[in-house]
């Protein structure tokens, strides 16, 4: 694919540079000859030299970085912005000629984004509509993507396969790194939801009112005006959220259990899913869930909200075929599950979940990642003390940190733990504990990963094959 600069920068940057352009990216490593390299992290600036001798044609930096300090070529274009990683997603988007599906809706919060896109995806494939839901599946192609929102490069390569398919309904997930680092904002959206808040990601945000702005921007800066913002009324963040949305004139579909415009009347568990009735507007309608947890019935409402506002009928929803994502309270075995709660707030939920579904006491395996928010263990090892009957606490990730020293950090506050690090031996005891007790195992953290990141190495694993082989 080839775009000309002047083509991709028009009433961006002031620019009216007449050359091909064969690639755009942000990262120093994937720069080739003919590329423009957008410089998005300060960082980046010690390999322009590098960057040129692979041949890029243009590269854009921030106008806070001197002249001293870029090499001069004449085989190299510099332009420069106030902020390279604010234009880079609509850059990007322009070179992959990415033309908008006829309604794409952005979820954010901090739990249940994987699930809201996968439950809309299911709907609306059940009735016959082009969907893609990004880093799940295009149409009935699955594709699997380690970010929740990947870097601009890898979103708008992976929507110009849409783009292939003729997609018309797009769900994406909106993380907050994704929002703050712009990484959608060549995007525009029909509508935008909100699942739940708390407490994760602080090693990114430094704080938690940090991490809500990021989330918020979602809804004053990125969602247009007058579109509409699908907003769960049962959290504490709901009326700054709506504000919001008033104020800019946006229409709002909110979701809960007590007055809202999609109301959960009744939840009855049974060992295979739950029992839901359901109101919206004056209708009331009783459906069989065949998914596992509590929590995911807010994940269904919120989905409900994206189909509707996307025009299709409610009345043709087909709740009682739908089924999780990979990893989501995934059922491995009669009383094994898989989850990918990495958060306090995700951990506390699955557990009073399965408590909910079987009345039984949970074997918990689990741990924290490495290089991460370093507040969620002391908070984890707490929850699993207090509603866990036993606990296993073992390795997730450690990436470059002592494994150790993480496992020492939750069981500081969860001391009736066994402490066994390898991940392969804590599920199998975890498993052999599950089935001698009469127990339910849940091995949470990791959910759907086929990996473990150590030492800067991602080495084959995942709990599930575990789990099917013990």
């Amino acid at each position: 694919m080839i775009v000309r600069l002047k083509e991709l920068l028009h009433n961006i940057v002031n620019a009216d540079f007449d050359i091909e352009i064969k690639g755009v990216t942000c990262n120093p490593k994937r720069v080739k000859e003919g590329y423009l390299f957008v410089c998005v992290s300060e960082r980046d600036r010690i390999y322009i030299d590098q960057i040129l001798s692979c041949g890029a044609k243009a590269i854009i930096v921030s106008d806070c970085i001197t002249n001293d300090v870029i090499p001069v070529r004449d085989t190299g274009i510099y332009i420069f912005h106030s902020n390279p990683q604010e234009i880079y997603s609509e850059i990007v988007s322009r070179f992959y000629q990415f033309k908008q599906p006829k309604y794409v809706a952005a979820v954010t919060g901090t739990n249940g984004k994987t699930s809201v896109v996968e439950f809309c995806r299911q709907i609306w494939q059940d009735n016959a509509a082009s969907i893609g839901t990004l880093g799940t599946c295009v149409n009935n192609n699955r594709k699997d993507n380690s970010l929740t929102t990947p870097s601009a490069d890898d979103l708008y390569s992976t929507l110009r396969d849409i783009n292939d398919k003729n997609v018309e309904h797009l769900a994406l997930e909106a993380s907050s790194h994704g929002i703050d680092q712009y990484r959608i904002y060549g995007l525009k959206f029909t509508a935008a939801a909100f699942t739940n808040f708390s407490q994760d990601h602080l090693d990114y945000h430094k704080s938690i009112d940090e991490y809500f702005e990021a989330k918020k921007r979602l809804f004053y800066e990125v969602l247009p005006k007058e579109k509409t913002a699908i907003l769960n009324a049962d959290i504490g963040e709901y009326g700054e959220l709506l504000n919001i949305a008033e104020k800019r004139g946006n229409k709002v579909i909110t979701y809960g259990k007590k007055n809202s415009d999609i109301t959960l009347l009744k939840q009855i568990p049974t060992a295979n899913g739950q029992y839901l009735t359901i109101q919206i507007g004056d209708e009331i309608y009783n459906a069989f869930f065949p998914i596992f947890g509590q929590f995911q019935a807010y994940n269904l409402l919120c989905a409900i909200g994206i189909v509707i506002s996307s025009g299709m009928d409610y009345q043709r929803m087909c709740i009682d075929k739908l089924a999780s994502p990979p990893g989501r309270m995934e059922k491995v075995n009669t009383f094994a599950f898989v989850d990918y709660a990495h958060t306090p707030s995700a951990l506390k939920q699955a557990l009073l979940s399965l408590k909910w579904h079987f009345n039984k006491k949970i074997v918990l395996v689990f741990g924290c990642g490495g290089n991460r928010d370093q507040t969620k263990r002391a908070e984890m090892g707490k929850i699993a003390q207090m509603l866990a009957g036993k606990v296993i606490v073992t390795d997730d990730n450690s990436r470059d940190e002592d494994p150790g020293k993480i496992r020492h950090d939750i069981l500081l506050h969860c001391p009736d733990a066994l402490e066994i690090g390898d991940r392969k031996e804590a599920i199998e005891r975890g498993i052999s504990i599950a089935h001698d007790e009469n127990m339910i195992l849940l091995v949470a953290g990791k959910g759907h990963e086929r990996f473990q990141i150590i030492e800067g190495q991602a080495l084959e694993f995942s709990d599930v094959e575990v789990i099917r082989e013990g």
